[in-house]
């Protein structure tokens, strides 16, 4: 199978992939500054020499000169083609590589090639509109916003008419198709061709490589919507995707990077000069976001909107920064303002004092659990000390949690010894209850779906059940895509079919793909006949599919901690070994336990 390797492959590449993680799977690295050092491994030596730049994405030995990217340390490790070390790399970080079509993958790279030409002449488009209207440059004057800012993040104005982008791009002669795809235009209920932004402030989102890839428009017409997005494209997702990532790859050499919710709060603070902030583009943040974070920064801050749904936005970043080992610090600005507001009133310097009272994440989150008890009260003060109790079991590093327990016993008064023990019994029966629950929900759905305890067959037959019912709509499709990955079947048919569905639905407005599967002969039809002979209840769909993506996922997770194990046990084995190594394998298996709620 021959798979399509263009700049939007290698740019997922660059984004997604950590050269650090990537190369610490074959050797030791120590940090060393911005960088780390190790012994190079293609060539013996007893001082390290070889430097990982993260921020570049790039490593170098000093010794016998080799150097490269993530592709060339793969070629050579691996002793791969440029292509074999892309597929290695998509395969292990689970980008998805499209298949090789002859005239299909040329229109799609011609598609590509003509979006990226639409958004670069609709920014300047814009750009040029934002010259010739007063009450677009008073709007950005009234906020701070002078010509040299302007032209330093390409804002612009989409003027307020119906087809005046449309008209001009049409002059140019871009198709209608082409503007569709880069979700310039839209069709009207007329069915004729509108624009998509209208009478708005317009913010082109730049990639790493610097290409306009989508548009936030901010209304200047308080009756509607204030923002409104490009939606997804071929060039462009949202959750893959932030506002200012370019400028800060590009210029920031401070190591840090603040997470904020908008466009202007991170014009305003560049304006400041504090050009290390970015923006999660209106939706929600996720681990694809969280990965680019990490690799342009080391020390990370949030600085969301103090109201509720900034405060929600706030304890899901958290949580996901978490995952990616990222422990981020809170940001709270002065009587609840935003970045925006407070840089423009109180300046850089204020803003860096604030920066620097940012609480670590486990101090916010105690904070915002002792706001809702009452600990001038008995309930209130067990409350408070059984909250924050569960709250330090997830930690694994016993220092920290030694730390934060002596901390919280001399600021509310509460004994150490007590804390201590409530961890020590509630960990215990929290992760035997959990791991025995896990086993009886297992055990549970196995015997109902095939009445066996057979697990290799119950594995196999709960994978096969959910393949079946993405067949009967796009809504339980993107239950299922947005919780599991194709990587996480441990069968290579339910994988394929997998991918094929989720290319179907993706490319087309098809929402029940039996007859077309069957039609275009996509699935063998033996394997199709057996995922239609699988009984479906649509009534109780989202419960069934959740229950089968927790189970699909447990499995996987297991598989990694089998493998794990099974390296730690050749590791132990050894005479000689590296004790950094191992502690690195033993901190993942322990992330396995928590995965898997099992004792550490």
């Amino acid at each position: 199978m021959s798979y399509i390797i263009d700049d939007e492959v290698l740019e997922k590449i660059r984004a997604q992939v950590d050269i650090v993680d990537l190369i610490s799977d074959y050797l030791p690295l120590k940090k060393s500054g911005s960088n780390y050092m190790g012994l190079c491994p293609f060539h013996n030596e007893k001082t390290p020499s070889f430097s990982v730049s993260p921020t570049k994405g790039i490593f170098k030995c000093f010794g016998c000169g080799v150097g490269g990217d993530h592709i060339s340390f793969i070629m050579q490790k691996e002793n791969l083609s440029f292509r074999e070390a892309v597929e290695f790399l998509a395969n292990k970080y689970n980008i998805e590589l499209k298949e090789y079509k002859n005239n299909e993958s040329k229109q799609h790279r011609e598609l590509r090639e003509k979006i990226y030409e639409a958004n670069r002449d609709a920014a300047i488009y814009y750009m040029n509109c934002l010259t010739k209207s007063s009450v677009a440059l008073n709007y950005l004057k009234n906020r701070s916003i002078d010509k040299s800012i302007i032209l330093k993040f390409g804002i612009g104005y989409s003027p307020d008419g119906w087809t005046n982008l449309y008209d001009y791009l049409k002059s140019k002669g871009y198709r209608d198709e082409e503007l569709e795809a880069a979700n310039l235009i839209s069709k009207s209920k007329r069915g004729t061709y509108i624009d998509r932004f209208r009478n708005r402030i317009m913010f082109p989102i730049l990639d790493i490589s610097k290409r306009v890839i989508a548009f936030g428009g901010r209304t200047l017409d308080s009756s509607i919507p204030k923002y409104l997005n490009s939606s997804d494209t071929i060039i462009f997702n949202k959750g893959d995707n932030l506002y200012n990532i370019n400028k800060v790859k590009e210029e920031n050499k401070t190591g840090k990077i603040i997470l904020v919710e908008g466009y202007m709060d991170v014009i305003s603070l560049y304006k400041s000069g504090i050009n290390y902030s970015v923006a999660s583009l209106g939706t929600a943040f996720t681990e694809n976001q969280a990965k680019l974070i990490k690799k342009y920064a080391e020390e990370v801050y949030i600085c969301y909107d103090s109201d509720q749904a900034g405060i929600r936005a706030t304890d899901r970043a958290i949580d996901i920064l978490l995952s990616q080992n990222v422990k981020p610090k809170i940001i709270q600005l002065t009587d609840g303002m935003d970045p925006d507001d407070f840089v423009r009133k109180y300046g850089k310097l204020d803003f860096e004092l604030e920066l620097s009272k940012a609480v670590t994440y486990l101090d916010y989150k105690i904070a915002k659990i002792k706001s809702r008890w009452n600990l001038n009260s008995s309930e209130g003060i067990v409350g408070f000390t059984t909250e924050v109790s569960d709250l330090l079991i997830r930690l694994k590093n016993p220092i920290e949690r030694d730390v934060y327990i002596d901390k919280i016993s001399k600021n509310f008064g509460i004994k150490s010894e007590s804390i201590i023990s409530y961890i020590q019994l509630k960990g215990r029966d929290f992760k035997s209850k959990l791991k025995k629950d896990k086993f009886v929900e297992k055990k549970n759905l196995v015997k109902k779906e095939q009445n066996s305890l057979d697990v290799k067959k119950s594995r196999a037959q709960i994978e096969v059940q959910l393949i079946s019912y993405l067949i009967h709509g796009r809504d339980l499709f993107n239950i299922v895509d947005s919780n599991l990955e194709s990587y996480e079947f441990s069968g290579m048919k339910e994988r394929d079919a997998f991918e094929i569905i989720k290319n179907l639905y993706t490319e087309s407005d098809l929402d029940n793909l039996e007859e077309h599967i069957k039609d275009n002969k996509l699935i063998s039809e033996e394997y199709l006949s057996k995922l239609m002979g699988v009984k479906v209840d649509l009534r109780n769909s989202t419960d069934i599919l959740k229950e089968l993506i927790d189970t699909i996922k447990n499995y996987s997770l297991e598989d990694r901690r089998d493998k794990l194990l099974e390296k730690i046990k050749s590791l132990d084995g050894k005479k000689e070994f590296d004790v950094q190594e191992l502690n690195g394998l033993i901190d993942e298996l322990n992330e396995l336990n928590l995965k898997l709620n099992l004792p550490g």
